[in-house]
């Protein structure tokens, strides 16, 4: 499973910060290969603006009362997710966490995959599981990064998500000459979350669900990828008959080649020597001149 990441620049040193400065937006295939994050695939662009609830995400009972209940869990405090309210021990947790978790959780929740409780998605096309960014998130429920950052904190405090987070060094550098940092995290709801939500029950229920609809897309990804096999080992196949017909052919011209040549007269048909230059040896002009002079006076003479 791929993860989504947020590009930052790393310090300097204590008291001394460098702007940060955002990478190229790339998903790290292989964390062992940082530099496979600037050969990765280009993703599908963001959307424009922020999304909505659907209606077809409404008519699930557990979005339904999960987002009505966080939507006002400032008035509900106390009554739902009361251990968010004690990760400082005696000293209650301020407000500004409830409302930013207000806030964010028409986008946490329409980013919700139910079968494993992930923010993020399965692409079948690709076969590939993909994490939304924290950024995204903050930037479309209008909250600061570290705001949400920190609200993921106090969740993870509370015992009501799990967070993994990954930072690969890249070979990119800033301005000042530092290595970037791709910070990929995965966050995951956990059960308790839902149950001190109050909606445990719905949770079972929609996960069920989802789950049968996943078994459905992962044998779909499993067919994609034998087709995609099937379709490269064709081709494989075609380029080898193509060369191996190219070869035969190279065979048969070099042949044809050589039998020409062998045919061509080599000399008389009676295996004597070819005949020799008119201008080199006892057949030139001159000895035969001489050869007439001299039968002509034998004939004088006699």
């Amino acid at each position: 499973m791929t993860h989504a990441k947020q590009t930052t620049s790393t310090r300097a040193g204590k008291g001394r910060s460098t702007a940060p400065s955002k990478g190229r937006p790339a998903v790290v295939r292989d964390k062992k290969d940082p530099h496979a994050a600037l050969r990765a695939p280009v993703r599908a662009p963001r959307y424009r603006a922020p999304r909505n609830l659907t209606n077809e995400q409404l008519q699930n009972p557990l979005l339904r009362m999960a987002f009505s209940r966080l939507s006002r869990i400032g008035e509900l405090r106390g009554q739902y997710l009361r251990e968010l309210d004690n990760i400082h021990g005696g000293r209650r947790t301020r407000s500004e966490k409830f409302a930013a978790l207000a806030k964010s959780a028409e986008q946490l929740l329409l980013r919700l995959d139910l079968a494993t409780g992930v923010l993020g998605w399965l692409d079948v096309e690709r076969g590939q599981f993909f994490l939304n960014t924290q950024c995204g998130i903050a930037e479309d429920s209008g909250v600061s990064a570290p705001t949400l950052n920190r609200l993921m904190h106090s969740l993870e405090l509370a015992g009501y998500v799990y967070r993994r987070i990954e930072k690969v060094r890249l070979d990119e550098k800033d301005d000042a000459g530092l290595h970037l940092v791709r910070t990929r995290v995965l966050v995951r709801f956990t059960e308790k979350f839902f149950a001190d939500l109050g909606v445990r029950y719905l949770w079972f229920r929609a996960k069920k669900a989802a789950l049968k609809s996943r078994d459905k897309q992962l044998r779909d990804i499993s067919g994609l990828r034998v087709a995609r096999q099937e379709k490269a080992s064709l081709e494989a196949l075609r380029r080898q008959q193509s060369r191996h017909n190219w070869e035969k052919s190279e065979a048969r011209k070099a042949s044809q080649g050589q039998l020409e040549i062998l045919a061509q007269p080599q000399g008389a048909p009676g295996g004597g020597k070819p005949p020799q230059d008119a201008d080199r040896g006892p057949g030139r002009p001159e000895h035969a001149l001489e050869r007439l002079l001299r039968s002509v006076q034998v004939k004088k003479d006699t």
